[in-house]
C-alpha cells in the first residue's frame, strides 16, 4: 500500500517577527492581504490582472513593503511550500518535472514560487530583504535544499539559445537527480552535445537564476514551455551545505539571525 503524500505547513510562527531595514519591511502576509499580492504577481507575470492558483493556499507567503514611500503595498513577494524528505509530488514545480529520484535526497526541500518585484521598485533591498527571509526560513525549518522552476520570459527557446549552451556546459545537476520533463513538448538543451556559450550568454539568464547559480545552484536538462504565463521554466536547485559561507553569514545578519 503506498504512503499518502503530505506536504509540511509553513506559519507565521516559521517565520517569527518582521524585519526591518531602514523604511523596509519584510513580514508573512495576511490572508486578507492576498488580494494585493496577487495583484502584484499579476502585474508581474500576466502584465495585468490578478495570478493565484491552487498551491497558494499551501504556501507562506513574504510580503516586503516600504513604509516611507509605499505604505501598505507590497513591493515584493515570494511563496514557500515546504516537502518533507521522501515527498516532492505536492508542489507546484512536480506538474512540470519529475522530482522521484531528487525526493529521496536526505532532508526536507524548500519550493519557492512566484518571487517578483514590483517593476518600478527594482532595487537591491528588495532582493536583499527576500534572500534574507529565505534564509530565516530555511534555519527555522532545517532545509537541505531550495527547489523551484526559474523561468525565461517568452515561448521560443531559440532567443535564449546562448544562455541555454551555458547552463548545459557549466551547471548542470548531478546526472542521478537532474529531473527530466513530465509535460509534452520540453526540449532537452543537452542533446545537441555542450556547446561554447556566446558572449551574450549571461546577458541571457534570468537575473534570478543568476543568483541562484552565484549560490552554487544547479539546473535540470530540460526546457518547459508554459504557455499560459508566456515563460519557458528550467528546474533550479540550490543545495544549502554548498552555499558559500560568507553570503549565508550576511543573510543571516540581516534576518536577524546572527
Amino acid at each position: 500500500m503506498s504512503r499518502p503524500s503530505v506536504f509540511c505547513d509553513l506559519t507565521q510562527a516559521t517565520f517569527g517577527a518582521p524585519v526591518r531595514h531602514g523604511a523596509w519591511e519584510l513580514r508573512t502576509a495576511l490572508p486578507a492581504e492576498m488580494p494585493a499580492l496577487a495583484a502584484l504577481r499579476g502585474l508581474a507575470f500576466r502584465g495585468g490582472g490578478e495570478d493565484g492558483d491552487r498551491f497558494d493556499a499551501r504556501c507562506l507567503h513574504l510580503w516586503i513593503e516600504n513604509r516611507a514611500l509605499c505604505p501598505g503595498m507590497p513591493l515584493a513577494t515570494v511563496r514557500m511550500q515546504l516537502h518533507p524528505a521522501g515527498d516532492l509530488a505536492q508542489g507546484y514545480t512536480a506538474q512540470f518535472f519529475d522530482l522521484g529520484a531528487l525526493a529521496q535526497a536526505p532532508g526536507p526541500a524548500l519550493e519557492l514560487g512566484r518571487l517578483c518585484v514590483h517593476p518600478d521598485h527594482q532595487t537591491p533591498d528588495t532582493m536583499r530583504l527576500i534572500w534574507a527571509g529565505l534564509t530565516r526560513v530555511v534555519d527555522a525549518t532545517g532545509a537541505a535544499r531550495l527547489i523551484g522552476c526559474t523561468s525565461f520570459a517568452g515561448n521560443d527557446p531559440a532567443v535564449f539559445g546562448a544562455a541555454l549552451a551555458l547552463l548545459a556546459a557549466r551547471h548542470l545537476g548531478p546526472e542521478g537527480l537532474r529531473p527530466g520533463a513530465r509535460v509534452a513538448g520540453a526540449l532537452d538543451f543537452t542533446d545537441r552535445g555542450v556547446q561554447l556559450p556566446g558572449p551574450e550568454a549571461l546577458a541571457q539568464l534570468p537575473p534570478l537564476l543568476r543568483a541562484y547559480l552565484s549560490l552554487g545552484g544547479w539546473v535540470g536538462h530540460d526546457l518547459v514551455i508554459d504557455r499560459d504565463l508566456g515563460t519557458c521554466h528550467v528546474f533550479t536547485c540550490v543545495e544549502i551545505a554548498t552555499m558559500p559561507e560568507a553570503r549565508k553569514r550576511l543573510l543571516r545578519a540581516l534576518a536577524g539571525g546572527g
